[in-house]
């Protein structure tokens, strides 16, 4: 089960992503691919020996296998059914035909020859609509693959009533309720997983929905084979389960499993031991040679919990020892893997990808795998500062500005990450208006002159809510053939300037010059002329 694969994806998901971590996703997606393919044959092997034993025993294995081959037609109608909407979409993203996209062994063609991979549009408009909230309804939408998914998971769970554990785990895996999204809201799984998603992040979670399909019915038919094999086996033959509650972690989290065995005595626990660091386990005497780490049981479960220190694959092996009641001591090996993946540093401007002089720039700095109480946010060529919501940026003079941060790892240790940078703009000048008369206008009636109390400056479809105060401005009029100039400080039309407006008359011309305002980063900006013609 791959599902610590989603805080990963809800990091990233919530901003514009770059080449790099689409790449990341076309790795994580083809090692989902050669997953699901491992799996696969996997279930293979085990329903050829399943349909077996059913043909030599079908007293004992008859009734058991009928059901297996319910799970295992459900299970191979909905992998493919996730096939098709992966290529249905990359066919719409890239304009291709159907045989460019499976291959002829058929696989899907590789996630890094798409050109696309950041493309929102397909999976958006296919899965889920122009409404979020209103999940669009019909065949190969996000509503009708959850519902598939619900059915395959309600009919793992009718295949075996009295589990409770594979019960509980199926609820935990193909959980659909409303959730938390990246920003907060309370919002559906269907857009969570799909709306306003990367071509390569969809696709990815496709795949992990596929490799989950996989490992439940994996899962469910080893039980039910389990089942039968242990009306007749009281421990003297034992096969181990080694169940991780997640496959992917990132540094710095704890990769988590249980280690059991198919058919256990609560009240005779077994002794679970794993090798420790340079120590190996000897297949044919079935013991570790070196340090044996006990793992400390809850119940008949032995509990493994190791802190992932460093990125890339880990294996772990060990031995379970058990003593049936009046038999002798067996010991069983095992081995089991998880990937350890490096967490990447986030950084999204709040409003925009630039860093205005003279704001407060809002800006989120997350680092995937770490709390926000373990990260610490640094800025060159300004200065940050933490915020209700995140930080808050304020460069300074240079052109570029680069957001770093340093994370903090459960040992305490410090890691830095690499910094993203930043453009740096001032902010843009405001636009002059008089009597609600801007520079597009060319005229202006006298009840609106006279009526006019004064120039103001308006910030123009701009991000940030901006005020400038106008400082000083020029009014001339040619009056009796004479021009006469008034000058006033602030933005308010002056007494002398009333009087003038007063003798206009049509036709004449009014000239509102020299305007100057000051912005919120202190300097004071030239906005240019006005001029009107008085109808």
């Amino acid at each position: 089960m791959i599902n610590m694969m989603y805080l990963v994806l809800t990091a990233l998901l919530a901003m514009n992503v770059s080449k790099e971590i689409l790449d990341s996703f076309v790795t994580v997606n083809n090692g989902l691919e050669n997953t699901k393919a491992s799996l696969n044959d996997k279930m293979t092997q085990q329903y050829s020996s399943f349909q077996s034993l059913a043909g030599e025993n079908a007293a004992k294995y008859g009734a058991a296998w009928n059901e297996a081959q319910k799970i295992k037609a459900a299970g191979a109608e909905l992998v493919s059914y996730i096939d098709t909407i992966k290529v249905r979409s990359i066919m719409k993203a890239e304009g291709w035909v159907r045989d460019s996209v499976v291959m002829p062994d058929g696989r899907l063609v590789d996630l890094m020859k798409v050109t696309k991979k950041d493309s929102h549009d397909e999976l958006t408009n296919m899965l889920v609509g122009g409404e979020p909230a209103k999940p669009i309804e019909g065949e190969y939408t996000a509503n009708d693959l959850k519902n598939k998914l619900m059915a395959f998971r309600d009919l793992v769970k009718k295949s075996r009533p009295q589990d409770t554990d594979l019960s509980a785990s199926m609820d935990r895996v193909f959980n659909f309720d409303n959730r938390l999204d990246a920003s907060g809201t309370d919002n559906n799984w269907e857009s969570i997983n799909f709306y306003h998603v990367p071509m390569a992040a969809g696709i990815t979670i496709l795949s992990k929905l596929q490799a989950d399909v996989r490992n439940a019915e994996g899962e469910v038919v080893k039980r039910m084979m389990d089942a039968v094999e242990s009306k007749s086996f009281k421990f003297n033959k034992l096969t181990t389960i080694v169940k991780p509650l997640s496959s992917y972690v990132t540094v710095g989290s704890k990769y988590t499993a249980e280690i059991f065995l198919g058919a256990y005595d609560d009240q005779n626990a077994p002794e679970v031991y794993i090798a420790g660091p340079g120590a190996t386990v000897d297949t044919v005497s079935k013991t570790i040679k070196g340090e044996a780490i006990k793992l400390n049981m809850n119940g008949a479960k032995a509990i493994l919990e190791q802190t992932a220190s460093a990125a890339g694959l880990k294996t772990v092996k060990g031995i379970i020892k058990f003593k049936p009641v009046g038999g002798e001591e067996t010991t069983e090996v095992f081995e089991t893997t998880y990937e350890v993946a490096a967490p990447s540093l986030v950084v999204s401007p709040t409003k925009m990808n630039v860093f205005y002089r003279g704001v407060d720039n809002p800006v989120s700095v997350s680092v995937s795998g770490y709390s926000n109480k373990d990260i610490s946010a640094t800025a060159t060529n300004g200065t940050l500062s933490k915020s209700a919501d995140g930080y808050i940026m304020r460069p300074g003079k240079e052109a570029e500005a680069t957001i770093g941060a340093t994370v903090t790892n459960p040992d305490g240790s410090k890691k830095p990450m690499p910094g993203l940078k930043f453009r740096v703009k001032n902010v843009p000048s405001p636009r002059p208006y008089f009597g609600g008369k801007s520079v597009d206008d060319e005229t202006i009636k006298k009840t609106e002159l006279t009526a006019a109390a004064g120039v103001i400056a308006k910030m123009i479809d701009f991000e940030f809510d901006l005020k400038f105060d106008v400082v000083e401005y020029k009014v001339t009029m040619v009056i009796g053939g004479t021009p006469i100039e008034k000058v006033t400080k602030g933005a308010a039309v002056s007494g002398d300037m009333k009087e003038m407006f007063q003798k206009a008359k049509p036709g004449q011309k009014v000239y509102i010059e020299q305007i100057k305002a000051r912005g919120p980063d202190g300097t004071t900006r030239n906005l240019g002329s006005l001029a009107f013609k008085v109808v």
